[in-house]
């Protein structure tokens, strides 16, 4: 039987999807998520009095959802639904996305103002000093080190000044960034060119720091559905969450029923997920994806 696509005039890198290995080899290959949420908690610790600068800055809601165990095997049958041509995901009811409005909901994150566009001809040395007052001993290319930077904001003292609490406002949302956010295939790393934009807190309450991450999080999709990919990065917690309000049919039974003020994506962060040893997850994901009728999916 030909899977398809029936025409490929649109669907034109199917015999690079990783779609196309299930037909030619019944892969089971379960994506590797990379992440660092836990992490990112343990090191930095949220302190109250750096809340208004985070709430200036876009950043107090997302600093609110808390950890999530990520299910493997759910990103993997999505990411096998996902079409880079058309940045949507193919079910048999219809084609979906998530959207800026999901990410506002979700994350509480701003998803209107100014693009978060600028240089890279900087000298990081110099911003990392000013913004955050520590200097790296060395740099991976343009990148700070995420372990680094926590033993340098292990804690805010109680003495601490305006400057040092900002400067460790600056510091946590340097962790939410790269640890999950804006996270890469490096677990460790985060890019120093989101420096510039945390300069001021109110003028980093103006970019459309929601819209950035969707983009972020459809690079990381469009590359992991190659099928050579192994691994995938990104706001993979925003993927998961979306997933289970969208398809009730795959979604775990949650106890928190609200959010309490918090993003959306609160109520499931106490959900336990099935075991990244569990072969066969992988497989009931597909048969249910396979069987998804339009009345299953909430729009």
């Amino acid at each position: 039987m030909d899977p398809g696509p029936v025409d490929d005039s649109h669907l034109y890198l199917q015999a690079t999807h990783r779609s196309q290995s299930i037909w030619d080899t019944s892969s089971i290959v379960v994506l590797s998520c990379r992440r660092r949420e836990a992490a990112s908690q343990r090191t930095i610790p949220f302190d109250q009095r750096i809340a208004p600068y985070l709430e200036a800055a876009g950043f107090l809601g997302v600093s609110q959802v808390g950890f999530m165990q990520l299910d493997w095997h759910l990103i993997t049958a999505l990411v096998e639904r996902w079409r880079p041509e058309t940045h949507t995901f193919h079910m048999p009811c219809g084609e979906c996305t998530i959207t800026l409005q999901d990410v506002a909901v979700q994350l509480g994150l701003p998803v209107d103002g100014e693009p978060l566009t600028g240089s890279l001809r900087y000298n990081w040395m110099l911003i990392c000093n000013d913004y955050l007052g520590v200097v790296p001993p060395d740099m991976k290319g343009q990148r700070l080190s995420l372990p680094w930077l926590a033993e340098q904001f292990e804690e805010l003292p109680p003495d601490a000044d305006i400057v040092s609490i900002q400067r460790y406002a600056c510091a946590y949302i340097m962790q939410l960034i790269g640890g999950f956010l804006f996270a890469d295939k490096s677990n460790t790393l985060v890019h120093c060119m989101f420096l510039q934009f945390l300069f001021d807190f109110d003028q980093a309450g103006t970019y459309a720091w929601g819209a950035a991450t969707l983009a972020w999080l459809y690079r990381e999709l469009c590359r992991a559905s190659n099928a050579q990919s192994l691994e995938i990065a990104g706001p993979l917690m925003l993927l998961q969450v979306w997933a289970y309000d969208r398809f009730s049919i795959i979604a775990p039974q949650r106890t928190l029923q609200h959010s309490d003020g918090r993003p959306l994506s609160f109520r499931w962060s106490d959900v336990q997920v099935a075991s990244e040893q569990s072969g066969n997850m992988l497989l009931i994901y597909r048969w249910t994806f396979d069987r998804l009728s339009r009345s299953q999916v909430k729009y």
